[in-house]
């Protein structure tokens, strides 16, 4: 588990999209693409057709953007010993790695049963954010036999996490890309959907929804409903995600793990600061963003390497 010395507990936004059920949109079927030479007996499959039938489905891990069968693969001979199982969402509003693991637990059950059968065994954890708040959807103590932790530690938890068991002989897999091994197995679908939260106070239907990969975000507006057009339109997390201009040009991808839309640019809210020093307290850098504000009213920009400020994070 992690230590929370540093960083700072978001509100988290997850309701209603974390307990609404996941909306599929009807094109999806329009772009399922059909394997070949899956087994009949997926129980019997050894390691090597795991990971060939991992290639062939074209499954990237959501987590990292890496191919799932190359981490399987040379996770092999890299002395593994654990596999957690990432659906810990931490970021406010975004619940596309948790709201499937909680829909479709039988699906990453199975699916980490084949991962584990890939790597020859090892200890498998499942984990969510322990900070979720004012949610419907109870977390279980277990998704098939596999054990849920909750991850403590404030944000940035899941980079944090993740950089940590790296160090561990820990191998780190998205709870949706292993809902994509059992489509895969199971169901002989190649990695054509993914999953996204589309979420915001312009959006009429806030949920999770799965979409084809390479859908416009522009189009998920005319699914959604906009209840007002947005100023403010951001592809991915709300703290790690990017402001975009048009998003006729933006194409969802494995990695995409949201689609929020603002009414406010809250940048261009005037505050006025009081020095109380709460901010130093809660930036997740260690930094003092209050004596970073004063040097730039005074225009003594020089001085700002004094004070780190090339590490703010802009949150």
């Amino acid at each position: 588990m992690l230590n929370n010395t540093k960083g700072i507990i978001l509100e988290q936004n997850k309701e209603p999209m974390l307990s609404k059920e996941i909306k599929r949109l009807q094109i999806c079927d329009e772009v399922i693409i059909s394997l070949y030479g899956v087994s009949s007996n997926p129980e019997l499959l050894a390691p090597h057709e795991i990971i060939d039938i991992a290639k062939k489905a074209r499954i990237i891990d959501e987590s990292d953007g890496n191919k799932l069968w190359k981490k399987l693969s040379s996770s092999k001979t890299e002395g593994i010993k654990k596999i957690v199982i990432d659906a810990i969402d931490d970021e406010p509003y975004i619940s596309s790695q948790i709201a499937p693991a909680l829909q479709y637990p039988e699906k990453l059950s199975k699916g980490i049963d084949i991962a584990r059968r890939a790597l020859g065994g090892g200890k498998i954890v499942i984990e969510v954010y322990k900070n979720l708040f004012d949610i419907d959807s109870k977390i279980p103590e277990k998704i098939g036999d596999y054990k849920v932790e909750k991850v403590s530690g404030n944000y940035p938890a899941e980079s944090r996490s993740r950089s940590f068991k790296k160090r561990k002989n820990t191998l780190v897999l998205g709870s949706c890309s292993i809902i994509a091994l059992y489509n895969a197995v199971y169901e002989g679908r190649a990695h054509t959907t993914c999953y996204i939260t589309v979420a915001g106070d312009c959006i009429t239907n806030p949920a999770n929804y799965e979409v084809p990969i390479g859908y416009i975000a522009a189009d998920m507006f005319n699914e959604t409903g906009l209840i007002v057009e947005p100023r403010r339109v951001i592809i991915g997390g709300s703290m790690t995600g990017f402001a975009v201009d048009n998003v006729e040009e933006i194409t969802i991808t494995p990695m995409t793990r949201g689609l929020l839309a603002f009414k406010d640019v809250y940048k261009e809210l005037e505050y006025t600061c009081i020095g109380c020093g709460k901010c130093t307290n809660v930036c997740p850098e260690g930094l003092s963003p209050y004596y970073i504000y004063q040097v730039l009213n005074s225009r003594r920009q020089r001085n700002l390497e004094m004070f780190d400020a090339d590490r703010c994070t802009a949150c």
